[in-house]
């Protein structure tokens, strides 16, 4: 028994970083915060694993909706790409959700501005 109990301590440590594991966002383009000098033409999200994308929305500050679809539908991807409409001049929030290869639904946003 007194080996054994370490010995379980030791296997959960080192199993517990991959069972508790979720992807997550490594970048972006534009990058948070950014401001732009003229709208962007595609909006990127990079993963650090596969994400099935749910949905995607794009704001301005005053509230206006854009319509947006993720360019790889619901199919799991490492990259969601948007091509968004033309933008005037503006704050946005680009929102997005998804589910991350281990099922657990995880969700993410980006703000830029585009200068006059």
């Amino acid at each position: 028994m007194r080996i054994i109990f370490p010995l379980l301590l030791l296997t959960a440590s080192l199993w517990s970083p991959v069972i508790f594991a979720h992807s997550e966002q490594s970048a972006s383009v534009p990058a948070h915060g950014a401001q732009l000098a003229a709208p962007p033409e595609m909006i990127e999200i990079r993963f650090d694993d596969a994400m099935r994308i749910i949905s995607v929305a794009l704001t301005s500050a005053s509230g206006d909706e854009y319509s947006v679809e993720s360019l790889s539908g619901r199919a799991a991807t490492e990259t969601l790409q948007v091509n968004p409409p033309e933008l005037p001049a503006g704050d946005y929030i680009f929102e997005w959700r998804g589910i991350a290869r281990d099922g657990h639904a995880m969700s993410g946003e980006l703000s830029f501005s585009v200068q006059e």
